[in-house]
């Protein structure tokens, strides 16, 4: 059970990948047209990031799928382009741990006294879905980002802004606030790998960033290989850029899965 809890979780903290990319500066001089115009846009999306090279936060998370239910309380920890580390606690004691760095994931099973480190390519090879930390990071921090920014579209109404990019391939779409960029959803399709993503970001509130931090996260995902499932992230505690440890010893009881 903890090993598909921490499959479906991993896979959900880091938000599905899909190969996702942070967004990219345009800077080439084209004639002013509806493309280029919301191609432009991507240059305010990056200057509106929320910014930490450090965050610790405790969050209560639930998971729903096909084949699980649970809730736990979630402590997060993450060093920028270094590595994300994670603790699960039910009723009070832990129940699993998890970091990944670079190119590796590490898994302590408090139940069963076990202990997995697989290479970043495991999500990719158990769910046929890249994975990459600083998209990672992204995600977990709230900000957008992004399969393609091919034949890109944007729409504004009533201060909300409606940017759409698509390929053959993938299809993503953000809702912003105006005037300070303030991701409200963002959606992302995989229609010929059958997987789609949606993310819900509410409850915004200072937290030493930059600017303000979602507090409440609803995320929906679908793929082939997992089925359906939903998860949300509701954070009480967010601190940033105070350094902190991540530690992750495994007891010699523990057997290697």
């Amino acid at each position: 059970m903890i090993q598909q809890y921490w499959g479906l979780a991993l896979l959900l903290v880091v938000f599905i990948g899909f190969g996702c990319k942070t967004p990219k500066v345009v800077t080439d001089d084209k004639p002013a047209t509806a493309e280029s115009t919301a191609e432009a846009y991507l240059k305010d999306f990056a200057m509106n990031q929320v910014q930490a090279d450090w965050m610790t936060a405790t969050a209560r998370v639930n998971l729903a799928s096909d084949a699980l239910t649970i809730g736990g309380t979630a402590n997060i920890r993450m060093q920028k382009d270094e590595r994300i580390w994670m603790t699960v606690k039910k009723f009070g004691f832990e129940a699993g741990r998890a970091m990944v760095t670079k190119d590796s994931i590490y898994i302590l099973d408090r139940l069963n006294s076990a202990y997995s480190v697989e290479p970043l390519s495991y999500v990719e090879e158990r769910f046929r879905l890249p994975a990459d930390l600083t998209m990672l990071q992204q995600l977990l921090l709230g900000n957008p980002v992004f399969l393609t920014t091919a034949n890109a579209k944007a729409m504004t109404t009533d201060g909300r802004l409606r940017w759409q990019a698509s390929n053959e391939d993938s299809t993503n779409e953000f809702a912003f606030e105006l005037p300070n960029y303030q991701l409200q959803t963002m959606a992302i399709e995989q229609e010929r790998e059958g997987r789609s993503l949606n993310i819900q970001l509410d409850d915004y509130r200072p937290a030493g960033t930059n600017r303000d931090f979602s507090y409440l996260r609803t995320i929906n995902v679908t793929s082939q290989q997992t089925g359906p499932a939903t998860i949300e992230f509701q954070f009480s505690k967010v601190e940033v850029n105070q350094p902190t440890t991540f530690p992750f010893q495994v007891p010699d009881r523990y057997s290697r899965d």
